[in-house]
């Protein structure tokens, strides 16, 4: 089994050779809207994104599209040029208002992304159709497999053709990149990139959570990382605070069984600033961060921490993650998974 200074080392290794070398420094860039957030690579090819990336699902949660417009004006008029999203986000609606707010005034300026969690072949060829329809363009930036689950789910939606689906856009021009999504457990990514392998196959990106508490349960930082770095491949994080859980907070993907008030608000007990949470994921060789935020001043809060970045030495970063520690687990981490 491989040491944590194994892994260390290697992780640091392929951050230098890979991805870290493009953003260490930090610096940010013009174009025609204004000032642009620092740019972080995010394809083997050398595109580049902002280093933060607005989620797509909090901007649905809001009915009144005006508040939605203004979270996207005030997304790019801060150097915003990442934007997150998918086809089940509010059945669509967070692909509408971008739609209607985003991509008719800026689509030249932006790297725009959306994912389908459909299982066939067919369902998959629909949800690009309504994707671009409802997004009001002809091509996306990136279009991402959406919440690889288990070994078996990566089986059947491969079986039902979807992988073929996602080739065929990208050959065709409809999507420039194609990408992965997984939430649960890092096995499934470290199964998925070998069945790639196989068939002589590469993506280009994958989502998955990272945040301070993973290091210590079932981590996708120290099994899946490594593996997404050596291939070159574009790394969103997600689920940064744990979807809010680590605020006390009950998320979409909590189970059932736990009770709110099992789940431990790590950042007043362990006195972890929201800044520092952050500042721990862009420490990792990252192209982006993804964060949902469904108000102004939460998009404004994420951003500062970017645009005042504290880079992190390796130990402040295990002084995070020990502070953390006795709290990692099923009740934070709750959209994680134990299997194999």
């Amino acid at each position: 089994m491989e040491t944590r200074r194994e892994f260390l080392k290697k992780t640091t290794a392929l951050a230098a050779f890979s991805l870290f070398s493009d953003w260490a420094t930090g610096n940010t860039t013009d174009d025609k809207l204004g000032k642009v957030l620092p740019l972080r690579r995010i394809t083997r090819n050398g595109e580049k994104s902002t280093a933060f990336a607005m989620g797509g699902y909090h901007l649905g949660i809001p009915e009144d599209p005006d508040e939605a417009e203004r979270m996207v004006e005030r997304a790019i008029e801060m150097g915003v040029r990442f934007f997150d999203n998918a086809r089940v986000y509010h059945r669509g609606r967070s692909e509408e208002y971008y739609g209607r707010f985003l991509t008719p005034k800026y689509r030249e300026h932006i790297f725009l992304m959306t994912k389908s969690a459909s299982r066939t072949a067919e369902a998959v060829r629909k949800d690009l159709d309504l994707s671009l329809a409802a997004l009001k363009t002809d091509y996306l930036d990136l279009w991402q497999i959406h919440t690889f689950t288990t070994k078996e789910d990566v089986d059947n939606r491969l079986n039902e053709g979807i992988l073929d689906v996602f080739l065929e856009a990208k050959e065709k021009g409809k999507t420039k990149y194609i990408g992965f999504t997984s939430h649960q457990n890092p096995s499934t990514i470290l199964y998925f990139l070998d069945i790639l392998k196989q068939r002589g196959l590469e993506m280009d990106t994958c989502q998955m959570p990272l945040n301070v508490c993973d290091p210590n349960f079932e981590s996708f930082q120290h099994r899946a990382l490594p593996a997404l770095l050596e291939r070159e491949y574009g790394v969103i994080a997600m689920k940064t605070m744990a979807g809010g859980s680590m605020m006390g907070k009950r998320i979409d993907t909590t189970p059932r069984e736990i009770a709110t008030e099992d789940i431990p608000d790590v950042v007043s007990k362990t006195g972890i600033t929201y800044a520092e949470l952050h500042q721990y994921v862009y420490a990792l060789p990252i192209s982006s961060l993804c964060s949902g935020c469904d108000t102004i001043q939460k998009l404004e809060d994420n951003i500062a921490v970017l645009q005042n970045l504290k880079k992190l030495s390796r130990t402040d970063m295990e002084r995070l993650e020990n502070k953390v520690k006795p709290f990692a687990g099923y009740y934070v981490e709750n959209y994680k998974r134990v299997f194999g």
